[in-house]
């Protein structure tokens, strides 16, 4: 099986898969918001930017470090005791955050709603973080899939146990505690399939560990600075004002999360074949894939942004209930910020793969102060519009700074043929778009997607060779 066509089958059957997750995901947010209103969504937006934020402080950066370690060799035993070296390290994190939420968020001015709450999903995040350690593993094997399967699954029962509570009357510590319980049972599963690559076991080889935190430290600190400004927004937002408004903001930002999660598979798929073209000096196979990967976010991201400016308000209402159609105005501008992490993404990995996660902390310093003073400054001010502007702002910085580190690294020679097609195509869908907005919203999307599909294969912004490369086994 050639490359280009794994890689491919791989990427295809995560987008399928995903693409079900995501619609999976609107019908749990649409139950979630309906189910609790916009100040228990509001309350379920702050326990999950609470619990969150703690996860990520004590990642260390470890699926980084573990794709890194794995992708270098060939080796099952250097790959069976990265992995559980790595997977240990993980659990011992993961356990803390686990003992340590409850005890936290009772010292911090929350309602008795959130301190309850915590209690509840910690245990969600904790077998979440296990998982998506683990999940380097899949990626370096072009297993995906797999992975992602594991996802869907959870999604599926959770949608399942969101509709019995929504016809019996539940509240926000059941739906969290259930929550909980889905995510034990995904790690369950996530293990069985994972045996087939690793035998998983705790391991305790604390030379190996220090080496881990030695090379992975960069990486560590580049991961809680992105912390301080992709989730201190809405925990911000929830200290100065309503949960209702933080509800508000909530709703968007989680399409935007949602999303987010294509670029980092994506790239996660390419980081070991970019880390082994750059060891090797393939410097002409490390700028053609660059240059299909750019080519590539540039022709996902403008019908993204184009269909939110155009239906934003519809969709919204669509997603979360008349009760959120102000949070239309909203996503128009977080969608900026989404369409920023997919180039942000793409050249953060790059700088994982030359080995520069050192040079691109102090931009990551800078970003993180940049957005903490215009959270503090900006969201007493203006609430939410605030927060969003602010995060179009730091999500924009670390694709210049990032783009501005790779560059000195190695000449990329990027060409944009591709944007001025992708341009003209999604012209074509936005005009569509506005004489047939009197269509229902689903039925608008697949049509205005279809167009412009079209129009990119009509343009030649499609690649028919790549395709037949793609498809081709051999």
């Amino acid at each position: 099986m050639s490359l280009a066509h794994k890689i491919f089958t791989n990427t295809l059957w995560q987008v399928l898969i995903r693409a079900l997750n995501v619609i999976i995901g609107v019908f749990n947010l649409a139950l979630i918001t309906r189910i609790l209103g916009q100040t228990g969504f509001g309350h379920y937006t702050t326990i999950f930017a609470f619990l969150q934020t703690l996860m990520i402080l004590v990642d260390l950066g470890l699926y980084l470090s573990l794709l890194r370690e794995i992708s270098t060799t060939e080796d099952r035993a250097l790959e069976t005791r990265a992995t559980n070296n790595i997977f240990t390290m993980r659990l011992v994190s993961s356990l803390l955050v686990l003992f340590i939420s409850p005890l936290l968020v009772l010292i911090l001015p929350y309602e008795a709603a959130v301190k309850q709450g915590t209690i509840f999903f910690a245990l969600a995040f904790f077998f979440q973080s296990l998982i998506s350690t683990l999940t380097a593993v899949f990626s370096k094997k072009l297993a995906m899939p797999r992975a992602v399967l594991v996802d869907f699954f959870s999604k599926i029962l959770f949608l399942a146990s969101l509709f019995y509570l929504f016809n019996t009357g539940t509240n926000l510590n059941t739906i969290l505690a259930v929550h909980s319980l889905i995510y034990a049972g995904s790690f369950i599963l996530f293990y069985i399939l994972l045996r087939k690559y690793i035998f998983l076991r705790l391991a305790w080889d604390f030379s190996y560990w220090r080496r881990i935190i030695r090379q992975g430290w960069p990486l560590a600190v580049t991961v809680v600075l992105n912390l301080l400004y992709f989730k201190t927004d809405t925990l911000i937002l929830s200290a100065y004002q309503s949960p209702a408004e933080v509800a508000l903001y909530g709703a968007p930002y989680r399409v935007l999360e949602v999303l987010a999660t294509f670029p980092h598979m994506f790239m996660s798929l390419l980081l070991p074949l970019f880390t082994a073209f750059w060891i090797k000096g393939d410097l002409a196979g490390f700028r053609k894939f660059f240059q299909n990967s750019l080519d590539f976010f540039i022709l996902l991201v403008f019908p993204l942004v184009v269909i939110s400016w155009l239906i934003g308000e519809r969709l919204m209402i669509l997603l979360a209930g008349p009760d959120f159609a102000a949070s239309g105005p909203i996503l128009n501008i977080l969608i900026i910020a989404t369409a920023s992490i997919f180039f942000g993404t793409l050249y953060t990995y790059l700088v994982v793969s030359l080995g520069a996660q050192k040079e691109i902390i102090k931009y990551f310093l800078f970003t993180a102060l940049v957005g903490l003073a215009g959270y503090f400054i900006f969201i007493p001010i203006y609430s939410y519009w605030g927060a969003a502007y602010i995060t179009v702002l730091v999500e924009a910085l670390m694709v210049y700074f990032a783009a501005r580190l790779v560059g000195k690294k190695v000449k990329l020679d990027v060409r944009y043929t591709i944007l001025k097609k992708g341009l003209l195509a999604t012209l074509f869908m936005a005009l569509l778009l506005w004489f047939f907005r009197f269509l229902d919203l689903w039925w608008l999307i697949l049509l205005a997607l279809g167009v412009y599909i079209l129009a990119l294969y009509a343009l030649k912004a499609i690649d028919k060779n790549l395709l037949k490369i793609m498809f081709n086994r051999q």
